[in-house]
């Protein structure tokens, strides 16, 4: 099974981090997130850099839509064009496949905010611009990877940790006594579909680390992976569902919550044998999936961070195997 990165990491090195996952997780080699780096490296500030025709700014009140950029979205796209100049470099002329992350619609608009402060939530019109900003700049971002990087293979992870507070109407308003409507499931499939067909032949998976994870909609939308946390929080029906009609589950296996636990290769092996019990499915059928931690691991310290990783991938190696014996 192919086991890969999820999110962040700890430290402010990309070349140095996107050699160790190219060298732990090579067979799906993802781009890390460093958002030691500041305002820029992190989830909203990475989400902006792409957006196309939409200036942005960050102040006290966090990222929002300006007039024009200020340094902090202008440090952001640097960061975003040194790490593909980094990548570009690392993995030189070579054959891999490579996944790009970035903040789905939903969760950057409950982190984007419109000019008096209220999130981009709030006003249905700026949503779709800023989903179409969005969905161009992620547009125009594969188009250059595929030039630059001709024999990668792109996977783009539309990162929505918010979306299960956004689908049940559970983000507050900037005052904190209000909170915005639920969203309609349509409207999230409508957006996500935006995002989706952006991305050309690039395939197109959603992390959702939140609970309930959005199966039906995910569906609907187009993705072909959903990545979350293998817990028994679980819908357990939509899961299985989800994998016998062919899409592809990626299972966090890791409580990246337990900073610097490193759990032992054994423990990772049976919460997948856990899962093909309970879902009452061929086993065999989530050999198609990933592994991976369940979030990101960016409060944890360098060393455990790796370690955590390349347990994982340990896990990755050994695992088929016990999913054929418990298919016979």
């Amino acid at each position: 099974m192919i086991a890969t990165g999820i999110g962040s990491l700890p430290g402010a090195d990309m070349r140095g981090s996107l050699a160790a996952m190219a060298e732990t997780f090579d067979q799906l080699i993802p781009l890390p997130e460093l958002p030691g780096r500041g305002v820029g490296g992190q989830i909203i500030g990475r989400a902006t850099a792409v957006l196309v025709d939409l200036p942005v700014d960050h102040g006290p009140g966090g990222w929002r839509l300006a007039d024009s950029t200020d340094h902090a979205a202008r440090s952001a796209r640097s960061l975003l064009r040194s790490d593909l100049d980094d990548l570009e470099e690392v993995l030189a002329d070579e054959e891999a496949r490579v996944k790009i992350s970035l903040a789905g619609p939903l969760t950057l608009a409950t982190g984007l905010h419109l000019r008096a402060g209220e999130s981009v939530l709030a006003d249905t019109s700026a949503l779709a611009d800023v989903t179409a900003s969005l969905a161009e700049g992620i547009s125009q971002l594969v188009a250059e990877l595929r030039r630059r990087m001709p024999k990668i293979t792109w996977t783009l992870q539309v990162d929505e940790p918010s979306a299960p507070a956004v689908l049940s109407g559970a983000i507050p308003t900037q005052s904190g006594l209000y909170r915005h409507p639920a969203m309609a499931g349509s409207t999230a499939v409508e957006l996500w579909q935006t995002v989706v067909s952006g991305c050309g032949e690039a395939e197109v998976s959603m992390h959702c680390c939140g609970t309930p994870v959005p199966w039906e909609l995910a569906h609907k939308a187009g993705f072909s992976t959903v990545w979350c946390e293998v817990t028994s929080s679980l819908n357990l029906d939509r899961v299985a569902e989800w994998v016998e009609s062919g899409a592809r589950l990626g299972m966090g296996i890791v409580d990246t919550m337990k900073v610097d636990e490193v759990p032992p290769v054994d423990h990772l092996i049976d919460r997948v044998l856990w899962l093909a019990r309970r879902l009452e499915i061929a086993p065999a059928l989530l050999k198609s999936g990933f592994l991976t931690p369940s979030c990101g691991l960016a409060g944890w310290s360098r060393h455990n961070a790796a370690d955590v990783c390349r347990t994982v991938r340990r896990a990755g190696d050994l695992v088929d195997e016990q999913l054929d014996r418990a298919s016979g």
